[in-house]
């Protein structure tokens, strides 16, 4: 690694002892003091060289979490029938094609880590891709026919199935890159190829570059601390350094939860709130990140869904006001608000003939639907930033009672977040208008969250939510 080389040039240039040199002391205390300095700023160098490994891991699997979703939400709103009748080179200068690559190159110019987009199908050859529509800014592109080796980018043929990105870095004739697909369905839900995106690998490589120069940095600043401090008061620099390794140990385990709690005034506690920095940057780049995806989720589904516009913000809302009153710690609260934002995203995946029908659903057909909490479970299973809401959204049509759906899980048993959204979303239905009834007035909604307290709803929540609604009015969205 680059920073471990140069710690060593640093250890080399700047820790020079020479043997004939006789130390002024060589008292037990002074070898305590000696011995206590080498041990914990081997260990402080050595737990820093592994979060730099970590952060660096992380940082790809985010990367790759933003190109697949990318890819896929890019892949949803594709024309499929068009991409269908592009078989033949002549083809490019028709309005269809022009369309597509138009709308691939806006792409290309909203995101600088994009590279190059392009549109590929299956052909008679089990070996080979042909491309459909290719763009790049450099005005390089495969013509409409061409063909592509599956050998240079294995993970490819995966996109035919589902968003995926791939595993490694992949080279072809136009360079190095790490790319992301996902299948494009025409109007009748037949995948007719597959959307790539290419991130540019010398600019990914550059920023983890970047990080690792900034970790050597600290790293240097932490070991002249570690230089100072271990002479002044050995013990207490021990139990404190350790404190600062316990933290570091936790951020290796990815629990972003810990902070360094230090009582002195000194450098140690000034090398402890830089630590401190650091997390809340990694806990704030993983918000940032989950509400990026969280925004592309819900726009896709409120384009299907003119009852879902405006709902999940205003469930979102109610479940803030629920936990605010419960002084529920932040990064609960956060989690929560993300599921009540996406509560609905399973959605997506309910036919349009179902999902916007005006009357009164048939059994049959309230079965479909109530098969978009799972739905929109399985639509994060395969994003570990959304990893913790999946179990709020899979279960926030339980009852409290037992009666829900899916599992019929019982009291405390449904999740503490789905228990809120239960609430949150029940309320904000219920003074909503519908296609075939008015919204209720918000005291006769209060009425029925007071009727169905320990039946369809957890008592404590309800009897919170009722005393906010006295001081509070709703809108209906």
């Amino acid at each position: 690694m680059k920073t471990a080389n140069g710690f060593e040039k640093y250890i080399k240039s700047t820790v020079n002892i020479d043997s004939n040199i006789v130390l002024p002391h060589k008292s037990i205390s002074f070898k305590v003091l000696l011995i206590a300095f080498l041990i914990f700023t081997a260990t402080f160098l050595g737990a820093l060289y592994q979060i730099e490994e970590q952060i660096e891991k992380t940082n790809i699997e985010v990367i790759k979490d933003e190109l697949r979703s990318i890819a896929a939400i890019t892949a949803f709103h594709m024309n499929g029938d068009f991409v269908e009748k592009l078989q033949k080179p002549e083809q490019e200068i028709s309005n269809e094609y022009q369309l597509i690559q138009n709308s691939l190159l806006r792409l290309i110019l909203e995101n600088e880590r994009i590279r190059d987009v392009y549109i590929m199908r299956k052909g008679e050859n089990e070996d080979e891709l042909y491309f459909v529509v290719d763009s790049a800014l450099d005005g390089e592109h495969a013509s409409v026919g061409e063909a592509y080796r599956i050998a240079d980018a294995p993970d490819m043929l995966e996109g035919f199935y589902h968003p995926t990105v791939d595993r490694n870095f992949t080279n072809d004739k136009w360079g190095q890159t790490l790319s992301g697909y996902a299948p494009i369905k025409n109007s009748k839900g037949e995948v007719v190829g597959i959307i790539g995106i290419d991130f540019d690998a010398n600019q990914v490589k550059a920023e983890a570059e970047n990080r690792s120069r900034y970790i050597l940095l600290w790293a240097i600043v932490g070991l002249l601390l570690i230089l100072v401090v271990s002479f002044i008061v050995a013990k207490k620099f021990v139990g404190r350094l350790n404190n600062i390794k316990y933290v570091i140990e936790m951020l290796l385990d990815e629990k972003l939860d810990v902070l360094v709690h230090d009582t002195g005034n000194d450098e140690i506690k000034e090398l402890g709130m830089q630590v401190n920095k650091l997390i809340n940057k990694l806990v704030l780049d993983k918000e940032q990140t989950m509400m990026s995806m969280t925004v592309g989720l819900v726009n896709a589904l409120e384009a299907r869904d003119k009852y879902t516009h405006g709902h999940s913000a205003q469930v979102a809302i109610i479940a803030e006001d629920i936990m605010h009153h419960l002084q529920i710690d932040a990064e609960k609260r956060f989690t929560i608000n993300l599921a009540a934002i996406l509560h609905d995203v399973g959605k997506i995946g309910i036919c349009d003939t179902i999902l916007h029908k005006k009357g009164k659903l048939t059994e049959e057909e309230f079965a479909v639907i109530k098969e978009h909490p799972l739905i929109g479970a399985k639509i994060l299973e395969g994003n570990s930033s959304l990893q913790k809401i999946q179990d709020i959204i899979k279960h926030h049509h339980e009852r409290y009672d037992g009666q829900g759906y899916p599992d019929r899980l019982v009291g405390e048993n449904i999740p503490f977040g789905a228990r809120v959204i239960a609430v949150a979303d029940s309320f904000q239905a219920m003074i909503s208008d519908r296609p075939y009834r008015s919204g209720m007035k918000q005291e006769v909604a209060m009425q029925e969250v007071e009727k169905n307290k320990g039946v369809q709803f957890d008592p404590q929540i309800a009897d919170v939510f009722l005393e906010i609604c006295k001081n509070k009015q709703y809108k209906s969205k």
